[in-house]
């Protein structure tokens, strides 16, 4: 395997480690509808990006996203790849899979005949994947530095698909990281799930509730809605401007 360098997402199915054998069958079929609209989606985002440079790994209830960069990753890369996850966690929203991880920058090694990725990146992504109490993407501590450093190199900023928050971790501490915008999907057309006359928020919660709340599991939730809000209130301010 050689090395590579790029950008790592690890996403978790909340709640599938509990499945029945009829509910597994669901979340294996939902979660190969989502892939295929990713596949779709890398096409359009990435466009003349060889496709070969996107490859996704599953595992249980975990899917990893890798996306191979020709040179050092830049901020149009963070970008493109960004909007690609916002795409898929809110098309994920909508066939009944809620999704928590994380997104590293760095070297990673893959093979797709054997299913296997590992590497600085990955290692990165996956002591951060499942620490946030939440549903979302986040960038984890050493990708949020480097996010904002391309923004200020560049002097230009990307919180359309990945903003800045305050984010709720499971310790009950409060970490500043660079999380992707996904709320701001359920506002895009032929991203967003509402059907005509729903509204966005409606939906999103309707979304959430759908699978049950387990005792135990409300704040993730509730924070998910607070992160929500917060997204839809900044969209809004920076309307007005």
């Amino acid at each position: 395997m050689n090395e590579r360098n790029g950008i790592i997402a690890i996403l978790d199915a909340l709640g599938a480690s509990t499945y029945s054998k009829d509910e597994i069958a669901q979340f294996l079929d939902s979660r190969q509808r989502v892939l295929s609209l990713l596949d779709k989606k890398v096409e359009r985002v990435l466009g003349t990006v060889d496709a070969s440079r996107v490859s996704t790994f599953t595992f249980n209830d975990t899917v990893v996203i890798a996306y191979e960069t020709a040179q050092a990753v830049c901020l149009d890369d963070i970008r493109a790849f960004c909007t690609v996850l916002r795409h898929f966690e809110v098309k994920s929203f909508a066939q009944g899979i809620l999704f928590r991880g994380a997104v590293s920058i760095g070297s990673f090694y893959s093979d797709g005949e054997t299913n296997t990725i590992m590497g600085k990146a990955v290692t990165d992504a996956a002591a951060w994947y499942d620490q946030a109490d939440w549903i979302g993407i986040a960038a984890t501590p050493q990708a949020s530095l480097l996010i904002r450093s391309h923004e200020q190199q560049n002097k230009q900023d990307i919180q359309n698909v990945m903003i800045d928050y305050p984010l709720p971790m499971k310790d009950h501490t409060q970490i500043s990281l660079r999380v992707v915008n996904w709320p701001k999907g359920f506002y895009v057309k032929g991203v967003r799930p509402q059907a005509e006359g729903e509204k966005p928020r409606a939906k999103c919660l309707a979304l959430l509730a759908r699978g049950g709340v387990p005792k135990g599991t409300e704040a993730k939730y509730f924070n998910t809605v607070t992160f929500f809000d917060f997204c839809v209130a900044h969209w809004k301010s920076k309307k007005q401007k």
